[in-house]
């Protein structure tokens, strides 16, 4: 028996839901895989995000917030919610240092991760910029710091790895796939009637209606962190990015079976009971009950398209430099390579949304997003 079964006996007896399994699995203070001091980003570690493409990334985001910041003439203060190892706070404060003097001189990063070995890594970033960056634990220590929040809540691949419930659709009524200890695996599932009222509800409320032998996911934990930042920010943006499907997606053939998977050395692993603790879990984000979820507590639909069309119509192309050097690796080369590689079709961004949501903000229409000539150099 592993340390994670021996967590789930110690909490409660089986069954357990998915929603549990997934919590110990990754957050546990003991067990889980994100606590472990070990490297889960990049190249060595077990997934990729876009951020670790190249600092232009970050760059591009940045010089939104900048133009949101002055547009909505906001102070700049920035949450990031899991911020992992703390590149995207880095290459955002850097652009504001060197584009944006001004706004530079007032701004406040606000970095949240639940991992104490993220945030040890995250220290490197106070040691640069000093005050200007704050890190925490949580949300709820964020709030305290800033109990009147106005500015920008930004989060990269978050929400998809919230513990989630995995439910499937039987003959006559709903079914919840539930986690039992196993014999020769360690863990096994078996689908039982869903006797969950928030469960039940949620497909009431927000969907999607399923075919006969279908699963999906059902992300309870992501309605109470909408609500808990729509509490807390009284005006500014929540920006999400993450990959999710719309409802009438989430019904197609080809996602009969759910999204819930397994990330282990940049391979995917198709049952998400395997390795419990040593690897990434996730699944997509239903974009239709996050939007519908935002907007009852108090957001409104701002922009919500793929990455790459967000990065384009924020300016990527702005940061394409002349080549001079034509050696492969030069820091111009590889700008432009990289560049190129968060727009092609097919590419990484393909797979990834934009979500940004609007609380008491007055002028996004005037947004660059929406009025500047992303081709013009």
């Amino acid at each position: 028996m592993t340390n994670i079964v021996y967590k789930l006996f110690a909490q409660t007896d089986p069954p357990w839901s998915y929603a549990e399994y997934i919590r110990t699995a990754l957050y546990n203070a003991d067990t889980g895989y994100y606590m472990k001091e070990k490297t889960k980003l990049g190249k060595a570690g077990d997934f990729y995000t876009s951020n670790h493409v190249h600092p232009v990334f970050a760059r591009t985001f940045a010089r939104f917030f900048a133009d949101v910041f002055k547009k909505e003439e906001l102070t700049p203060v920035i949450f990031e919610a899991g911020g992992g190892d703390g590149s995207f706070a880095s290459n955002v404060l850097s652009y504001f240092k060197d584009e944006v003097p001004e706004l530079y001189e007032d701004i406040i990063y606000i970095i949240a991760d639940a991992s104490p070995y993220h945030r040890s890594t995250l220290n490197k970033i106070s040691e640069a910029y000093g005050e200007k960056v704050q890190i925490v634990s949580s949300a709820a220590s964020a709030r305290n710091l800033v109990p009147d929040f106005s500015g920008i809540i930004f989060s990269n691949e978050l929400i998809d790895a919230l513990p989630v419930h995995s439910v499937v659709q039987g003959k006559e009524e709903l079914l919840e796939a539930v986690v039992l200890p196993g014999e020769e695996a360690l863990l096994k599932e078996e689908l039982r009637a869903c006797k969950n009222d928030e469960i039940i509800s949620w497909i009431k409320d927000y969907g999607p209606e399923l075919p006969e032998g279908f699963r999906t996911e059902v992300n309870l934990e992501m309605k109470k962190l909408l609500k808990e930042f729509a509490g807390w920010q009284k005006r500014g943006l929540l920006v999400t990015v993450d990959y999710g499907y719309t409802n009438e997606q989430l019904i197609q053939p080809e996602r009969r079976e759910g999204s819930l998977r397994g990330y282990h050395k940049h391979q995917l692993v198709d049952n998400p009971l395997d390795m419990p603790g040593e690897m990434d879990i996730t699944s997509h984000v239903q974009w239709d009950a996050f939007i519908k979820i935002g907007e009852d507590a108090g957001y409104s639909i701002i922009y919500h398209n793929n990455q790459d069309k967000f990065l384009v119509n924020g300016g990527l192309f702005k940061f394409l430099q002349e080549v001079r050097d034509p050696h492969p690796f030069s820091d111009s080369f590889r700008q432009n390579r990289a560049i190129q590689s968060l727009v092609q079709p097919g590419g990484i961004s393909s797979a990834f949304q934009v979500n940004i949501l609007g609380k008491n903000t007055a002028r996004s229409a005037e947004y660059k997003i929406f009025n500047e000539d992303p081709y013009s150099l």
